[in-house]
């Protein structure tokens, strides 16, 4: 890792939107002499690049998981946690970006990443090793550019397109490097290419540890076809400017998934709280791709959902749902703030017969009337759900892995191609493989399983069993925006049956129909400012829709 790190660095800073930036200095000489040209010699050198892209994936993580994928759908608390505190990213929750306040700087500082990927399909055809280990580096390559595009195109629509390494081979022209942003279709059509010859490097390959370097934490032959069938699902339902939604899409996507389901050797876990479970279920049967935490490395900011133990409220007035007085019981000793919190309504969702519930939250309670123990209610949830362990110190560390995807996925998704198919049969066959999984030793068909209906029910029925699943998954902005209400109708981002009650017990849609042009970012100004070929995304650059924002 050290003799990749600052070349890394490098071209991480060197690009990183669609323009030049000036924060890294282009005279820095790279420790150990590893410099864009003299590194690319052999392959120690391409492993090792491996490994730091994939650390970067990791600095990503929170960004693509929460940030993306969450946070603007319409599930989390505006104002005050339950344990005091005043919650993060209040434009982000109600969905008041602007050029001002755009949420994202510099797309999130995907470009650097992306020429990461860049760099190594350039210089890897001319290392000399093994061509089925070449071919390998190169299919991860490919399959994680067509992840970072795919959260560029869904998030921002078109995108400039960068698939060279024009500053790392030493062009430093402004003007040379500026660059517009390109059409949707096109960004698309990158996209397709990429994870279609990221399936051909992998070719017959269905393991998960090819190169050693670690079980389903590497980007593999499975999280290529996962993001296939996710990017063709996208496809068949959402239009984003110039490229239409492209119904015929819908069997490419199933035929991935059905792969995924077959070739790979997966399959769930018989509880759903060890999926979870750091210390002895990581990379378990069901885990496809997961992004790797642990103990003395990194660990994720699942803490963020948690009380406090030394001023918080849980900790001076609040009880278990047994009736216990609150006094740490997750051993968090110290260390978290509140910053995050969902809405009751994410506890209320679930039957108590649901495992998932009491595996994802924790719950707080409260008497209005504590002298007397009267008025006994609900106050508030605390995520427990991928939290770590409590170490061998009495420590607790925040080292469960962010899963990409992992076979429940794969099922909801093939109820979703199913329902689009009109296939009764298959939506209730892929719903209910999940639920079953969640009710245990309490499942009963009859009462909790689904008997398929319309489209618009099964829709529903899809998105609230995703609702349950993948809780804290980057799921759920993602599936307001693909999943619509009818066949080629609203998408449920704009419906108000997909939306959850508010704490204060109102119902709303996450946007209005008119507040559309919110489905994507706004650019920043900064870089707007430093890169005139760039353009704002329409709606945030005019005035008479931001008004009352």
């Amino acid at each position: 890792m050290k003799k990749i790190k600052n070349i890394l660095a490098l071209s991480a800073c060197l690009l990183t939107a669609g323009s030049l930036t000036t924060s890294c200095s282009l005279d820095l000489v790279p420790l150990d002499n590893y410099g864009s040209n003299n590194y690319w010699q052999n392959e120690a050198h391409v492993l090792g690049y491996i490994d730091g892209m994939h650390k970067h994936l990791r600095d990503f993580a929170w960004d693509h998981t929460i940030m993306l994928g969450e946070i603007r759908s319409g599930i989390y608390v505006d104002g005050t946690a339950y344990d005091g505190m005043t919650t993060s990213y209040g434009e982000w929750r109600l969905n008041q970006l602007t050029e001002d306040k755009p949420g994202f700087s510099n797309f999130a500082d995907i470009f650097g990443r992306i020429t990461n990927c860049n760099l190594l399909l350039a210089r890897t055809p001319n290392i000399d090793m093994p061509q089925d280990k070449k071919d390998y580096c190169m299919a991860i390559a490919h399959g994680l550019r067509a992840f970072y595009y795919f959260d560029l195109y869904r998030g921002w629509g078109g995108v400039p397109l960068r698939t060279g390494v024009e500053v790392i081979d030493g062009e430093l022209d402004p003007n040379k490097l500026y660059k517009e942003r390109s059409k949707p279709s096109e960004i698309m059509a990158l996209i397709k290419d990429d994870l279609k010859k990221s399936l051909e490097l992998f070719g017959d390959q269905n393991g998960f540890d090819v190169l050693g370097k670690g079980s389903k934490v590497y980007w593999n032959k499975a999280a290529t076809e996962c993001l296939a069938a996710e990017v063709y699902m996208w496809n068949a339902k959402v239009t984003e400017g110039d490229q239409q939604a492209t119904p015929s899409d819908m069997a490419i996507a199933k035929q991935y998934l059905k792969n995924v389901e077959s070739n790979y050797n997966l399959s769930m876990l018989r509880n759903f709280a060890d999926v979870f479970e750091a210390k002895s279920h990581k990379s378990n049967s069901e885990i496809i791709m997961a992004i790797r935490y642990a103990e003395g490395e990194e660990t994720n900011s699942n803490g963020s959902w948690l009380y406090t133990t030394v001023t918080g409220s849980a900790r001076q007035s609040g009880y278990l749902e047994d009736g216990t007085k609150w006094d740490d019981p997750l051993g968090l000793k110290n260390g978290t703030n509140m910053s995050m919190a969902y809405s009751l309504a994410m506890w209320k969702q679930f039957d108590d017969e649901d495992a998932r519930k009491r595996a994802t939250f924790l719950a707080q309670y409260r008497y209005e009337d504590p002298e007397n123990k009267e008025g006994w209610h609900l106050y508030g949830i605390h995520t427990q759900k991928n939290i770590g362990y409590i170490n061998s110190v009495g420590e607790r560390v925040y080292c469960g892995d962010y899963v990409l995807y992992r076979l429940p996925w794969v099922y909801l998704a093939l109820a979703e191609v199913a329902n689009f198919e009109g296939d009764n049969d298959n939506v209730e066959k892929y719903i209910n493989l999940v639920r079953e999984r969640s009710y245990g030793e309490n499942w009963d068909a009859a009462k909790y399983g689904y008997k398929a209906s319309s489209f618009t029910d099964n829709e529903y029925a899809i998105l609230s069993e995703k609702n349950k699943e993948f809780i804290q998954e980057g799921q759920r902005w993602w599936d307001l925006r693909r999943m619509q209400e009818t066949k080629g109708g609203k998408h449920l981002v704009f419906c108000e049956r997909a939306a959850m009650e508010t704490n204060d017990g109102l119902i709303y849609p996450v946007l209005e129909e008119n507040e559309a042009y919110k489905v994507l970012w706004p650019l920043d100004k900064t870089m707007l400012g430093n890169d005139p070929s760039l353009k704002q995304n329409p709606g945030y650059a005019d005035p008479d829709k931001c008004v009352n924002w």
